[in-house]
């Protein structure tokens, strides 16, 4: 499971402890964050987003099947969720209407660098949400600064630093505060590069998820194509496994996307707002074709191709094309043992045999309709292939560790 929904989901139970729910509510919601650990851990979702709280709520109230009532809380627990997942924390994240935090509390020239930050974050690309996020968590450790005794600038030192992000109780937000002080160091407000003064370690790092190409085929193979189900779902696998297309925006295709006649796929990808555009291979245009004329309910107001295969017919989300691929993936007979087996882990597939096929990695990153070419390290972790390229000699020991290696017995 990831370590994030993990580490998010602990720090909630921690916040309704401290809040001193009723017995009752709090068993109700620790009952949605348990649901919440196993759906991710199902899924193989390792980062934790609006769009993965969304469908999970689906998710408990369609498979499930949990009452009203607790579809309501699991709605709640999400909205904390994703105030904890931007960076809010205490009674800010379980009641957001009730606390706020505003730059009142700052002096002057703390307004004016945290000012000065946000216009910068705005003209890298960050988004607002995310803006209005990292100001709050600035705000915090700035005002912890100030009760140090910080007057200026020329106060901000290791010591301050250290004493004010530890005030704030939760180590995830360093990423935060680790952004500002390289800003801070790069515009000449502070003399040193404080960034890397807390190292923020993330525990546990996930390999890519490697399946062969016979494997895959393996699982493409396994779908029975007798049903509408079968049918839609081939359609879906061959977009995931031929282009590492996301769940997301399998579930956002509309037929408008596929050019059938010039035989083209072109859509704007969810995540990054960038326009994906790709060949239609002749096998999933035949899949697509297929599914269209012989198996897509006929819904003339509803503009997404792939939609459920019961009454009352709407369309698929993420979270039901991720449980589709890992039940595609149980019965197709390929060893899954030790291996996420949902979209994501397909699509990382798809992203490995890339790399270790030789694939030039902004390639790949094109395909993938990664935003930047940082996501890649992730893929080339395992290219082992190339890394037997460069081999280092192993040094001869020497010294006292030479001497320890020798030594076999007696007296140190």
């Amino acid at each position: 499971m990831s370590n994030v929904v993990n580490e998010l989901c602990s720090r909630l139970r921690e916040l309704i402890v401290e809040e001193s729910y009723s017995e009752s509510t709090s068993r109700d919601m620790k009952f949605v964050i348990d649901r919440m650990i196993e759906y991710a851990d199902l899924n193989g979702i390792e980062e934790y987003s609006e769009s993965v709280g969304e469908n999970f709520v689906t998710y408990c109230e369609k498979d499930l099947q949990i009452c009203g009532s607790r579809v309501i809380r699991a709605k709640n627990i999400v909205g904390k969720l994703n105030r904890l997942s931007h960076g809010l924390d205490g009674k800010a994240a379980l009641w957001p209407r009730r606390f706020k935090v505003t730059d009142d509390c700052l002096p002057e020239w703390m307004k004016d660098l945290l000012n000065e930050y946000t216009e910068y974050c705005r003209n890298v690309g960050n988004k607002e949400y995310t803006i209005y996020y990292k100001r709050w968590i600035c705000i915090r450790f700035l005002s912890n600064l100030a009760g140090l005794g910080c007057r200026s600038a020329e106060d901000i030192d290791s010591k301050n630093i250290q004493s004010a992000f530890l005030a704030l109780g939760f180590n995830r937000y360093w990423g935060r505060i680790r952004g500002f002080m390289k800003y801070l160091f790069d515009a000449g407000v502070v003399n040193r590069d404080y960034s890397t003064l807390i190292s923020y370690r993330r525990s546990g790092e996930v390999h890519p998820v490697i399946y062969t190409q016979s494997e895959i085929s393996e699982a493409e193979d396994s779908i029975d194509q007798s049903t509408p189900a079968g049918i839609r779902n081939y359609a879906i696998m061959l977009l995931i496994s031929r282009y590492g297309i996301r769940a997301r925006d399998i579930a956002a295709t509309t037929v408008d996307n596929f050019d059938f006649d010039n035989d083209r796929i072109q859509f704007v990808q969810q995540k990054t707002g960038n326009m994906w555009e790709g060949p239609l291979f002749h096998k999933v245009k035949e899949a697509l074709l297929n599914y269209i004329s012989n198996a897509r309910p006929n819904i003339p107001d509803c503009s997404e191709l792939f939609l459920t295969c019961t009454i009352p017919y709407k369309p698929i989300n993420q979270a039901i094309i991720n449980t589709m691929i890992g039940d595609v993936f149980n019965r197709s007979g390929v060893n899954i043992s030790g291996k996420r087996h949902g979209s994501r882990a397909l699509r990382s597939a798809k992203a490995t045999n890339m790399v270790n096929d030789g694939v030039p990695t902004e390639t790949v990153r094109r395909i993938m309709g990664h935003g930047t070419s940082y996501a890649l390290r992730h893929y080339a972790k395992i290219d082992i292939e190339s890394m037997r390229i460069c081999p280092l000699p192993v040094p001869e020991p020497s010294g006292i560790f030479a001497e320890k290696l020798g030594w076999k017995g007696g007296n140190r």
